[in-house]
């Protein structure tokens, strides 16, 4: 569900409302990560930006292949080399 809510900007920071700070568990020294879109700018947490990662690489995946597998297979395929 998307809502909006106001900030506020002071000195170049920026002051997230309580509500959503509390909601997404961004805590006080928490990493942010500021993107820019055609829309404007999106924040996400650390760990939300972590799972979109991998759920990108996720889609790379082959039905049915081990990433591990396929990670060894070729770190053996380099040392063969060697």
């Amino acid at each position: 569900m998307e809502q909006a809510s106001r900030g506020k900007v002071h000195a170049g920071r920026v002051v997230l409302p309580a509500d959503m700070r509390k909601e997404f568990g961004i805590e006080d020294g928490a990493e942010v990560i500021f993107r820019r879109t055609k829309h404007g700018i999106e924040i996400r947490t650390a760990m939300q930006a972590l799972r979109e990662a991998q759920e990108l690489f996720s889609q790379l995946k082959k039905p049915g292949e081990s990433v591990v597998d396929a990670l060894l297979a070729g770190r053996r395929e380099e040392a063969s080399r060697e």
